[in-house]
């Protein structure tokens, strides 16, 4: 079984890494569900006549909302480890200052 852990002992900068490649993943999603909608729209469109023709392209434009929540939840899983990173960051750099601040005076 892989090792799939976050250590946040070598910093975040992974994490932050990790995130923006799920961001270009759902920009990639993205950019295919856009062509295939494109692609129905407008090459299928003109080869392709009829009731058959338009129960398809009904049924794909009736999909769109699931591609369109699947992009999305990529978008809020990558903002929620980075949010995730920076607020480790903020706490370590709390962490410190409060450390520097105390003295065994």
């Amino acid at each position: 079984m892989a090792n799939n852990s976050i250590r946040y002992t070598e910093g975040t900068e992974t994490v932050v890494n990790i995130a923006s490649q799920i961001t270009s993943l759902g920009d990639d999603f993205f950019r295919e569900y856009t062509q295939l909608y494109n692609m129905v729209e407008t090459d299928l469109a003109a080869c392709w006549k009829g009731e058959d023709a338009e129960a398809f392209k009904t049924k794909v434009e009736g999909e769109k909302h699931f591609f369109e929540s699947m992009r999305d939840v990529i978008n809020e899983y990558a903002t929620f480890l980075r949010n995730t990173a920076n607020a480790h960051d903020a706490r370590m750099n709390d962490s410190k200052e409060q450390v520097s601040s105390c003295s065994f005076e």
